[in-house]
């Protein structure tokens, strides 16, 4: 499973990301403003967007509790459930209850109060832009850092590149690289739409996804990893 070195390596490229987008903050405006015209955010009109971004919003909101109903059915039965063992499902609930759940949601959005894009004067709002790195008290509620689709587009990714990596014996090789692939585009379309409807910054994305996939190591090495064989 996740190599050790993979949790100092997602710390490193978390303070990175935070160094860079501290240092040149205007990253955030510039990329932001590549998506706002005189009209606002052509984006966040679109209809068909916004269908596939909330499909994939209720995704993310219904995979834990599938997770949940199969691990507690995996441990019942004491057999995997959908050629999965309760371990792999109760992995998928804590990854999505800790990760996007508790620290973006419960925590980070809750108490970093950085306005949204759509929100700032720079994009025609009444709030003030803040770093990434900055607390401040541009916003009460749901703020913009870091970003929680983003996180659960992440969660949902290492979900679909798990599942498909302990099925690949069983998957022909087109089908497992198509999944990998879809997988991969969906994070991507959920990046770019949080971004380019002004409902979140470009860090306030790539952060949410180191986040989630830190969580996911610390985890994979506690859940995932394989027991050594008994003497």
């Amino acid at each position: 499973m996740p190599s050790p070195k993979l949790i100092p390596l997602l710390l490193a490229l978390i303070g990175l990301t935070l160094l860079i987008f501290g240092i040149w903050p205007g990253i955030d405006l510039v990329v932001t403003g590549y998506f706002h015209d005189a009209n606002g955010f052509p984006v966040r009109s679109n209809a068909g967007i916004e269908t596939l971004r909330n499909l994939l919003w209720d995704a993310s909101l219904l995979i834990p509790l599938l997770a949940l109903i199969l691990a507690a059915l995996a441990g019942w039965l004491r057999r995997p459930v959908l050629a999965l063992s309760a371990r792999v499902w109760g992995f998928v609930l804590l990854l999505f209850l800790l990760g996007p759940g508790l620290l973006v949601n419960g925590i980070l959005k809750a108490q970093w109060g950085r306005a949204r894009p759509v929100n700032v004067v720079d994009f025609g709002g009444t709030a003030q832009f803040t770093p990434a790195y900055q607390i401040s008290d541009q916003c009460a509620a749901n703020c913009s850092f870091v970003s929680g689709e983003g996180a659960g587009s992440m969660a949902m990714t290492i979900t679909a590149l798990l599942i498909l990596w302990l099925l690949r014996d069983r998957l022909p090789g087109a089908l497992y690289r198509l999944g990998q692939a879809a997988a991969l585009v969906m994070l991507g379309f959920v990046g770019w739409q949080r971004v380019a409807s002004g409902g979140h910054f470009l860090s306030d994305v790539l952060l949410s996804w180191l986040i989630v996939a830190l969580v996911a190591v610390i985890l994979a090495r506690f859940l995932l990893t394989p027991a050594a064989p008994r003497r």
